[in-house]
């Protein structure tokens, strides 16, 4: 009997890559590379550690840098500290 199976991969460093969907035996392993631990959510590049069986929170959305500034913001941001 086969079963459909949500797994999710990581990379060789336990970087997540992608979410999957597997089709197992009855009695089958998951196979390297996945697990069927799901990642923290919300959280960016969360990493797996085999040893453990858990996954680190990776890098947090929250406290992203903000993108840089564009010209035109950078011209209205100096013109702004000019004026005061």
């Amino acid at each position: 009997m086969s079963e459909l199976i949500k797994v999710f991969k990581y990379d060789d460093n336990g970087v997540f890559e992608r979410d999957d969907l597997i089709v197992l035996k009855k009695g089958e392993k998951v196979p390297d590379g996945y697990t069927l631990i799901e990642p923290p959510i919300p959280s960016i590049n969360p990493v797996f550690n085999v040893k453990t069986q858990k996954w680190s929170a990776g890098e947090d959305a929250s406290v992203m840098d903000p993108p840089p500034l564009s010209e035109i913001e950078k011209l209205t941001q100096d013109y702004a500290d000019l004026m005061l």
